[in-house]
């Protein structure tokens, strides 16, 4: 497998952005979020202001299903009307400066650039960072969206160079293999670092509405979705409202890169070495 250098951004995503530059290997301060525990009690919170909050993640790495539980968590607590949603990797993705007004605001964005990290941080946004192995995030896109190899690896290789970048700022981490989409208290941990007053029942309700059987049936039906809610994006159709594409949720196997015919597995562990090291994946 001849491996070209990380430049675009998935077709299927439909989104386009520099490079975000290398990053060196140091010690990792970002904390991770571990679903094993329940969170503590939810701080009062201070809703007046808006608020900017990024959910930044790698493809393939539930990235989605952040998003929309810290959507829906906001929703909760200061109603629809005052809760505006995008995708963004630039700036000039952003919405106008009278569609943001008065308005809490979610983004969703995968490779980004330097001048969005260095707004958000500008702009001191709460951040949540959301990764998988990438050997097989790699192999998770390909399969679902049907994309060669080689462009899922540079898809990806973009992915892992901005969590290099972002890692050492201290922004909570969810690790795919924690699945951390599978447990309720995942939810009630963003619902807490938000500091958002949200009723138990409410946070429960969200996190059903995105176990992954649930979004696997959503995304089958987008069909019977508005015309309006619908966009395409590449060769599938998405949702604009939860950012849920046709294609979207795979098998949910971890290791699978394992079993790709030799020498594929060897040269995507190349590939990534310095994420995997970083991060603490086997090799």
């Amino acid at each position: 497998m001849t491996v070209p250098p990380p430049s675009d951004a998935p077709p299927a995503a439909a989104r386009t952005g520099r490079q975000a530059p290398h990053a060196t290997p140091h010690a990792i301060s970002a904390p991770r979020i571990r679903p094993r525990t329940r969170a503590a009690a939810v701080p009062a919170p201070d809703t007046q202001a808006p608020r900017l909050v990024a959910t930044i993640g790698m493809h393939a790495s539930a990235s989605t299903w952040v998003f929309n539980v810290v959507r829906e968590l906001l929703i909760a607590a200061v109603g629809d009307a005052q809760v505006l949603t995008f995708y963004a990797d630039e700036l000039r993705q952003m919405p106008d400066e009278a569609a943001r007004a008065g308005r809490h605001l979610v983004i969703k964005s995968h490779h980004g650039s330097a001048e969005l990290d260095t707004w958000l941080a500008a702009a001191q946004a709460p951040v949540f960072l959301s990764m998988r192995d990438p050997r097989d995030a790699c192999i998770s896109m390909s399969q679902r969206f049907k994309a060669p190899l080689n462009h899922s690896v540079r898809w990806i290789a973009n992915d892992c160079n901005r969590l290099l970048r972002l890692a050492p700022q201290g922004h909570p981490v969810l690790r795919y293999e924690d699945r951390f989409f599978d447990n309720l208290a995942s939810a009630e941990h963003i619902a807490h670092g938000l500091g958002l007053r949200v009723a138990p029942a409410i946070i429960e309700a969200i996190f059903t509405r995105y176990r992954t059987e649930a979004v696997r049936s959503f995304a089958q039906r987008l069909s019977d979705l508005p015309p309006e809610r619908l966009t395409p994006v590449g060769p599938a159709m998405m949702d604009r409202v939860t950012q849920i594409l046709g294609p979207h949720i795979g098998d949910t196997r971890t290791g699978k890169w394992r079993d790709l015919p030799a020498p594929a597995p060897a040269e995507l562990t190349r590939v990534f070495t310095p994420f995997l090291d970083r991060f603490g994946y086997p090799r």
